[in-house]
């Protein structure tokens, strides 16, 4: 099996979202962990697809594939266990009459100004009144949030509704004491002296506000995807009535974060889990990549000579791992990867790509080659492995667990239903 270093698309910054922070559309929420845009626009452009094509995206996330294939007129699907990114997907396709988006505005926004207390004051790590040494937002910005998304309930249009709730998040993360820095909520600096307060908040939404309503302005003639939230390992056999013509996508990578931890404040405002334990069954949806919940053991393990090779010599290293079940997460992570592909296959038409971008992985210095495993394991449920083309490599940050490996490769891994 060879890797491609010479890909076209090396170094083009496409495994990253990086161009989305000010694209239309995509900038009213950004999504770290998304890729860009012109993967998709690349991958649509290689398979000349027209409107008579469909399009699926299993870990749809925030919905740069989705999103991509409405404003190319191209049908598609996508699939999203954690309902807030759903939520995301769903709404940056939404259109609305800007006369009464400006007026639900100015309503929300002299909410934002009155306030109201927020049920989240005292609830784990939310704020000051939480009785912790550190907090996730200053009481002011909670209730800032509350008072605006208190006027929402009276508001009819679902589309506007979506966008001002949307809005009403983002503004409350841009005034967070926290930031996402890798698999955690990382406290920024000096986060007690930036004194997040309700002018901020102010200042924040009507920043976003603005960005929406030149978006909205531009009346795009989107084609509306089909947004589904539920893991992608049960729903899309029932869910994805057509085949389709391409998947592209990038599941969770074996790096065992838990991004329904990573974005478990945005989960709380929105009300879309109500308690820990809510959480935690969401968690038990997702794909086995991460060690934070105890879900079922795999029972597969036949998933090539590679596979076979890396587990058994992190196995002679267990004694190196920063957590004793990760060697079982691993081959739950791959019987996950077998699962969907199979599924995938049996919804592809006889002339399908399917795209995957994944990252190989390290644990007791020894490096998972992802890529080369899941072409592997490709193989053996009917696809035809067409590429394994280098995004990037990526810098490794040292730990005491994996000292030895300092750079991790990024790739995409294409696969073809017919010879």
């Amino acid at each position: 099996m060879i890797i491609n270093e010479e890909f076209l698309l090396r170094d083009k910054n496409v495994s990253t979202a990086v161009d989305t922070i000010n694209a239309s559309r995509h900038r009213w929420y950004y999504y770290k962990e998304g890729f860009s845009p012109s993967l998709v626009e690349n991958a649509i452009d290689t398979l000349e697809l027209t409107s008579s094509d469909v399009i699926i995206d299993p870990f749809n996330g925030s919905g740069t594939v989705t999103l991509t294939a409405a404003m190319k007129g191209i049908k598609s699907f996508g699939f999203e266990v954690n309902p807030f990114t759903a939520f995301i997907a769903k709404t940056k396709v939404e259109s609305a009459n800007i006369t009464t988006f400006d007026n639900v505005c100015q309503d929300v926004l002299e909410g934002v100004k009155r306030q109201k207390k927020s049920p989240l004051l005292t609830f784990s790590t939310f704020s000051e009144y939480s009785n912790k040494s550190k907090w996730l937002f200053n009481a002011d910005i909670l209730n800032s949030f509350e008072g605006g998304i208190s006027r929402l309930n009276k508001v009819e249009n679902s589309n506007i509704r979506d966008i001002l709730k949307l809005s009403l998040i983002g503004s409350t993360m841009d005034n967070s004491n926290a930031r996402r820095d890798g698999k955690c909520l990382r406290y920024k600096n000096n986060w007690k002296e930036l004194n997040f307060d309700k002018t901020l908040f102010i200042k924040s939404l009507e920043k976003r506000l603005l960005a929406i309503r030149e978006d909205l302005a531009k009346e795009d003639k989107l084609t509306a995807p089909k947004i589904v939230c539920g893991d992608s390992r049960a729903v899309i056999k029932e869910e994805l009535t057509e085949k389709f013509s391409l998947c592209i996508t990038s599941p969770p990578y074996l790096n065992t974060f838990d991004y329904t931890d990573i974005y478990r404040p945005e989960l709380f405002l929105g009300r879309f889990v109500n308690s820990m334990s809510e959480l935690y069954d969401l968690r038990l949806t997702t794909v086995r990549s991460h060690v934070q919940a105890k879900w079922d053991k795999p029972s597969q393990s036949n998933f090539g000579t590679l596979y076979d090779v890396a587990l058994k010599e992190i196995l002679q290293r267990r004694e190196n791992l920063m957590h004793k079940d990760i060697p079982v997460m691993i081959q739950a992570y791959f019987e996950d990867m077998q699962n969907i592909l199979s599924i995938l296959r049996n919804k592809a038409k006889n002339n399908a790509e399917l795209w995957l971008v994944v990252s190989t992985s390290a644990y007791a210095g020894i490096e998972i080659p992802v890529d080369m495993i899941i072409g592997e394991i490709g193989n053996k449920v009917g696809w035809y492995l067409k590429d394994i083309g280098v995004l990037r490599y990526l810098k490794k940050r040292k730990s005491k667990y994996s000292n030895e490996i300092n750079q991790l490769r990024e790739s995409v891994v294409i696969f073809t239903a017919s010879k």
